[in-house]
């Protein structure tokens, strides 16, 4: 297929934009099979195509209940369709070509590069090959913590607990948050090894496969007892991963911090709970908006300042180059240094000891403006097509933009016009608005020429 797209000589983002077109067509079309629904006469088409948009996009919203919408072959269409998009297409697509050929061509590699911007063309088969197993122990791991809690904790037979347990291991570390319980992870307020386990593998998820793969070459180093240099590596982490995890520490203990403060004694989520599980459910509750999708908490009863704390959080999203979406942690670093340089008066955008080149910086305000736009616009678009409040509609763009898949529960009200729109931001939060916008140009002009300098009065 992707072979296919190469010969209409299209440019490495367009075919990514092709790729993920192609695979919600395959996936709408399998899941309007008879065999993937328990509905007489099989799936209609927009529960279909919605979820197979929500799969694909790694977003987990739903207009259906995939606990009893669909049988056991559309979850797992469902689930292959979360771990396809987790990886990306074209990753994906490199990934099965390298098991079936043990080759990838140079133009594969620059498709992959664009979609993922994690990988370099330097040494690209054994760094493909690192995710690959990194993503499938993670998910493996996970796997079976949770089959044994579902198994010894809540009686289930060891068919269904295995089930449950690879389906939601994928869900979590691919940032999906679609779950095969009713009531999503509400039932499991009270039991820290299912929440932990899920709520890691949704960092580990959601850190990005860049900083992935440099955790775990230092972590083998250290193991030989070599040095850093021996795998490529320099004495000091890289910026990237700096800044990613420490935006992700901020995050989870403000974000734990603000859930607690605001939702402690609301009687219809913390209240009833005790100090341990509220603790627990709070953290939880940081670590989801995270572009994860699950709740231990019941959304629609938690208050109007929480929702808009959430908002911000989805928008933000986790790490670049993995399985989460929002505009990203570092992009929001970058911003963060460009305002505390101008505060300071300084001409150069410094971290620490490295400077920052203006390129990056042109491109997180173009990502930042560009979501910005987009879901204010989209909110405007919901206003005039439903009527329900600006926090409800706000709070789901918000979650479908950054490919979360939370609700206050209005995502099945929606009227089609509606589903369409939120379709559309989940196919465009997980494909990048520079990335749709680079696909659709149809070329690239370089001007050899300046024009003179000329300041408007900013302020």
């Amino acid at each position: 297929m992707f072979q296919a797209l190469q010969r209409f000589s299209l440019t490495a983002s367009q075919i990514v934009v092709a790729g993920f077109l192609l695979g919600i067509t395959a996936g709408t079309s399998l899941l309007l099979l008879p065999i993937s629904s328990t509905q007489s006469g099989g799936a209609d088409f927009m529960p279909a195509a919605f979820t197979a948009v929500s799969a694909l996009c790694v977003t987990g919203l739903s207009t259906v209940d995939p606990a009893t919408y669909w049988t056991g072959f559309g979850q797992a269409v469902i689930m292959v369709l979360i771990q396809i998009g987790g990886f990306g297409i074209m990753t994906a697509a490199s990934i099965l070509g390298l098991v079936l050929t043990q080759k990838m061509g140079l133009k594969a590699r620059l498709n992959t590069s664009a979609e993922s911007k994690a990988f370099g063309l330097s040494n690209f088969r054994k760094i493909l090959i690192r995710v690959l197993q990194l993503s499938l122990g993670i998910e493996l791991v996970a796997a079976i913590i949770l089959t044994l809690r579902f198994h010894y904790g809540y009686a289930e037979s060891w068919d269904l607990s295995i089930w449950h347990g690879v389906f939601h291991a994928i869900s979590s570390f691919n940032n999906a948050g679609f779950a095969l319980f009713s009531d999503n992870l509400m039932s499991f307020q009270s039991d820290p090894v299912i929440q932990l386990t899920i709520d890691f593998s949704i960092i580990l998820g959601g850190i990005g496969f860049p900083v992935m793969i440099e955790s775990y070459r230092r972590l083998f180093a250290k193991l030989k007892g070599q040095r850093p240099y021996a795998f490529g590596l320099t004495p000091h982490w890289s910026l990237h991963a700096s800044i990613v995890f420490w935006m992700t520490l901020i995050l989870l203990v403000s974000g734990t911090v603000f859930f607690a403060a605001l939702e402690w004694t609301n009687p219809a989520t913390l209240g009833p709970l005790n100090l341990p599980d509220k603790l627990l459910n709070s953290f939880t509750a940081s670590v989801m908006p995270r572009t994860a999708g699950f709740n231990t908490l019941d959304i629609s009863q938690m208050t109007a300042p929480t929702w808009l704390g959430m908002d911000l959080l989805m928008f933000i999203g986790a790490g670049s180059a993995g399985t989460a979406g929002g505009i990203k942690i570092t992009t929001v670093a970058v911003l963060v240094f460009i305002v505390w340089t101008e505060i300071r008066g300084e001409t150069a955008v410094n971290v620490g000891n490295r400077r920052l080149p203006r390129s990056i910086q042109r491109q997180a305000l173009a990502i930042i403006s560009l979501a910005s736009v987009t879901a204010l616009v989209s909110i405007i678009l919901m206003h005039l097509i439903t009527d329900f409040s600006t926090d409800q509609i706000a709070f789901e763009v918000f979650s479908a933009f950054g490919t979360v898949g939370l609700t206050t529960g209005i995502t099945a009200q929606l009227p089609v016009l509606a589903q369409l729109l939120i379709m559309v931001l989940m196919f465009t939060g997980r494909v990048g608005p520079v990335l749709i916008a680079s696909a659709l140009a149809q070329r690239v002009t370089k001007k050899h020429y300046e024009f003179p300098i000329e300041r408007p009065i900013i302020g």
